[in-house]
C-alpha cells in the first residue's frame, strides 16, 4: 500500500532561495521528496557511467551541461542527483552560475559532504547544506492519521518511518507484518548496509560488521563492546577508544544513533533503523539468516523488540513535540523509558507500556522516577483515572496532541 508522506522538509527545500545541498543515506526518501513532494521537473541523476538521465531522455554530459546553465541563467530551479559522480570540471563549470536561478544538489553518501565542503572544493561556499533522514514520527502521523485506527498508527510509525518500507504494508497485523518484512528483507537489510560503506569507498569489515552485530544483539555499553571486539582480535587493545571512531562513522552514516543516559556522562548506542536492530536481534538469537524460522518460534521476542520500538518512537514524538533531547534513564535497579529535556531542564519523563494498565503498573513508574522532577507521563492503550503526578496519555490523545 502506497501512503503520500508529507514531509517538513518539503518546505526547507522550496522556500530557501539559495543554492542546496541535500544529502543523507541511501532509501530515506530524498528523490521522491524531490521529484514528487516539490515538484521540481528540471530534475537530471548522474548514473554510473557519467550519462545522464534527464526529463526528455538519456543525455550526455556536454548536453547536461548547456542544458543546466541554460536554465538557471533564467532563473530556474534545477536538480542534481548523484552530483557526485560528475568530475571536478563540470561543477566548476556550474558553480560559475552563481547565484542565478536555483542549483540543488542531491547525493547519498558523506563524500558529498566533504567534495562540497574541502578546502579545494571548486563548489565550496556555493551551497548550504540540508540532511534528509528518515521520515519524522509527527509527519508520518499527520499524513496518514485517517487511513488507520490510533493504536495501529503508533505501533506501525516505527516502520513506516522509512520509506522503502511503505509499500510493503498491506493491512495486517503489525506482528505478521514485521516478520514478513525480517524473512523477506533480510537480503535487502544486508545489502543496503554494505551499500552505504561501498558508497563510503569502505568494505563491509570485520570490525564495522561486528560492530552493527553486536549493538543490534542489545549490547550498547561501550566498555562491554570494547572487550568482546578485543577478545575476537579485532581491536589492539581493550581501551574504548579503539571504538569510539567506528561508533562515530557508523553515527555519520546513520546506521547507528547515540543516546545521552540522563544524569550520566554515558552514551546508549541503538541501530537507527528498526527493521534493522530487530533483524540483528533475532539473528544472534535464533540464526534467522541461515534457516528457516517460523513466526510462532521466534514470537515472543518479537513481541518484545517491537515494543521497544514503539517505546523508542514515542519518545521521538515527544523530544519533536517539546523541542528537546532524548535521553534514557538508568540508576541502579530503576529504569525509565525515557527523558526529555530541554537545555538540559528535564521537562517530561515517560513510560510507555503497550497494554491496557492496571494500577501496579503507575506505582512501578512512580517508584523509578521518585527522583525524578518533571511532568510525568504513561502512554498507554487504556485510559485509566490520572493517579496524582502521573498524566496517563492513549493512542487517541497522543495523535491529537501531535494533530495540534
Amino acid at each position: 500500500m502506497d501512503y503520500i508522506i508529507e514531509r517538513a522538509d518539503t518546505e526547507q527545500v522550496t522556500k530557501r532561495k539559495q543554492w542546496l545541498l541535500v544529502y543523507g543515506r541511501r532509501k530515506v526518501g530524498k528523490t521522491f521528496l524531490l521529484n514528487n513532494l516539490c515538484s521540481l521537473k528540471n530534475y537530471y541523476t548522474i548514473k554510473k557511467d557519467s550519462s545522464v538521465i534527464s526529463p526528455d531522455g538519456t543525455i550526455q554530459l556536454e548536453q547536461f551541461s548547456a542544458e543546466v546553465k541554460k536554465l538557471l541563467s533564467e532563473n530556474k530551479t534545477v536538480v542534481v542527483d548523484e552530483f557526485q559522480r560528475l568530475n571536478e570540471g563540470i561543477l566548476e563549470e556550474l558553480s560559475l552560475m552563481h547565484p542565478k536561478g536555483k542549483l540543488i544538489l542531491s547525493g547519498s553518501s558523506l563524500r558529498v559532504v566533504k567534495k562540497v565542503f574541502e578546502p579545494k572544493s571548486p563548489l565550496l561556499g556555493f551551497f548550504t547544506p540540508l540532511k534528509i533522514g528518515f521520515i519524522s514520527s509527527s509527519d508520518l502521523i499527520r499524513s496518514i492519521k485517517k487511513e488507520l485506527a490510533p493504536e495501529t498508527l503508533i505501533e506501525l510509525a516505527p516502520f513506516l518511518r522509512e520509506p522503502w518500507i511503505i509499500p510493503s504494508y498491506n493491512k495486517e497485523a503489525t506482528i505478521d507484518f514485521v516478520y514478513q518484512l525480517i524473512t523477506a528483507s533480510k537480503y535487502t537489510i544486508t545489502a543496503l548496509i554494505g551499500e552505504v560503506f561501498t558508497e563510503e569507498e569502505r568494505e563491509l569489515s570485520k570490525k564495522y560488521e561486528a560492530i552493527l552485530s553486536l549493538i543490534g544483539s542489545g549490547i550498547w555499553n561501550t566498555k562491554e563492546l570494547t572487550a568482546i571486539l578485543y577478545s575476537r582480535k579485532l581491536i589492539p587493545d581493550p581501551s574504548p577508544t579503539h571504538l569510539i571512531q567506528y561508533i562515530k562513522n557508523l553515527e555519520e552514516m546513520e546506521l547507528v544513533e547515540s543516546i545521552k543516559l540522563h544524569r550520566s556522562k554515558g552514551r546508549y548506542y541503538r541501530l537507527m533503523s528498526p527493521i534493522m536492530n530487530i533483524y540483528f536481534y533475532l539473528e544472534s538469537k535464533y540464526d534467522i539468516s541461515s534457516r528457516p524460522t517460523s513466526l510462532e518460534e521466534i514470537k515472543p521476542t518479537l513481541q518484545k523488540l517491537i515494543q521497544l520500538e514503539i517505546q523508542n518512537v514515542i519518545a521521538d514524538l515527544f523530544a519533536e513535540l517539546y523541542s528537546g533531547r532524548k535521553e534514557y534513564y538508568i540508576c541502579g535497579d530503576k529504569e525509565v523509558d525515557f527523558v526529555i529535556t530541554k537545555r538540559n531542564k528535564t521537562e517530561i519523563i515517560g513510560e510507555v507500556k503497550w497494554k491496557k494498565i492496571e494500577q501496579k503498573d503507575i506505582n512501578h513508574f512512580q517508584r523509578n522516577a521518585i527522583e525524578l522532577f518533571g511532568k510525568k507521563v504513561l502512554i498507554c492503550k487504556n485510559k485509566y483515572a490520572t493517579k496524582e503526578d502521573v498524566e496517563i496519555i492513549t493512542p487517541q490523545e497522543l495523535i491529537a496532541k501531535v494533530k495540534k
